[in-house]
């Protein structure tokens, strides 16, 4: 493969994933030439990716990468996730990356039998590596950039604290093998809305093995995601609401979606409907919104809202967090030009992928 297509591979592995360029590139000369780089996992691995990504969607804490993820690094049997440091200047000091993933990801049950956090998911330590693993599979999830001492402080923190709210921390209770909570949790999960929701597990995880994608959108300020009404054609509808500053307009948040659908490296999405503002002035709406459906082969539906601060909202952001924005302001992804030309030419021609300029699509 000539030395200009082996970089142009990288730096788009680079801009989907977040992932440092030596990395990127290391991964691209490993491959075949012209394999996929980001291939859809098999099905174990798809669910706890899915799972994974749900609880991360809407962090209750401040973080200065979207998510909190400064880069992802998927296979096809593992996803290594690499979360950011904690904001030096946060509000509260005592929420930390650390603490809040130990709450949300590891598996807890109240007295009623609910399930909260990831059922079946067990956490190791191995090489001085977080990982999460789930039981009966081979399936794993390795969470980089945290102490593994801290973990291990924060894991046995959130155990005491649930047990004062009686609350039973299934992985200190049974670590060798579902809880009946979970393992009742588990049964519902393959019928009716479980179900619809193991159907639209794609989505989830290939939204969580793009990550990077947030970034090109411009400075990235905040980023949260959940799940709304179930949809008639079966599957989830997700939503997430990227803020960013200095972006590009309608060619900023057209080429976030028609990068989420190029054939090769997005997801088998199609473009619907678009709801652009972007030529209003500030102080009016500063969100634009992207429709997205699966085929029938892939059920589920994705809305982008795309918000980008301005004007007097973007002023006030800066003056009460400015370590913060400066923080922020050092990881927005420029796009080269040629990326864009890629885009277009890649998904020309191919249905409901949008042109990064003209009409907006139609259903």
């Amino acid at each position: 493969m000539k030395t200009t297509a082996i970089a142009r591979r990288a730096e788009l592995l680079r801009l989907y994933t977040g992932l440092p360029w030596q990395s990127a590139l290391r991964r691209v000369m490993a491959a075949p030439p012209g394999a996929p780089l980001i291939q859809q996992p098999k099905t174990d691995q798809l669910l706890l990716e899915a799972q994974v990504m749900r609880a991360l969607a809407w962090r209750h804490i401040s973080t200065i990468h979207p998510w909190g993820i400064e880069y992802v690094d998927p296979r096809p049997d593992q996803l290594r996730i690499r979360f950011g440091p904690d904001p030096a200047a946060r509000r509260y000091h005592e929420e930390t990356q650390v603490l809040d993933l130990a709450e949300v990801l590891l598996p807890r049950t109240d007295g009623h039998g609910d399930v909260m956090g990831i059922p079946g998911v067990r956490p190791h330590v191995e090489d001085g590596l977080v990982v999460l693993r789930m039981l009966g599979t081979s399936a794993s999830v390795t969470l980089l950039g945290l102490d593994a001492n801290e973990w291990m402080k924060a894991v046995r923190y959130q155990d005491l604290r649930l047990a004062a709210l009686g609350m039973t921390s299934c992985h200190r209770a049974l670590p060798d093998q579902r809880h009946p909570a979970e393992s009742r949790s588990r049964t519902a999960a393959r019928r009716g809305r479980g179900a619809m929701t193991e159907a639209s597990a794609w989505m989830a995880s290939g939204l969580l093995r793009r990550v990077g994608l947030i970034r090109t959108l411009g400075i990235p300020l905040a980023v949260t995601g959940w799940i709304g009404d179930l949809e008639r054609a079966g599957g989830e509808h997700w939503i997430i609401d990227p803020t960013f500053a200095e972006g590009q307009n309608r060619t900023g948040h057209r080429r976030l979606m028609a990068l989420l659908s190029a054939p090769g490296w997005g997801m088998p999405l199609t473009t619907r409907e678009e709801h652009c503002n972007c030529h209003l002035p500030p102080g009016f709406s500063d969100q634009c919104t992207i429709f997205a459906t699966g085929s029938a082969e892939w059920p589920g539906r994705l809305q982008v809202r795309a918000i980008h601060r301005r004007g007097e909202r973007l002023s006030q952001i800066q003056e009460d967090s400015p370590a913060l924005y400066a923080a922020q302001r050092l990881l927005h992804r420029a796009v080269p030009p040629w990326v864009d030309r890629w885009v277009e030419r890649e998904s020309s021609g191919v249905s409901g992928v949008a042109a990064l300029t003209g009409p907006a699509p139609t259903a």
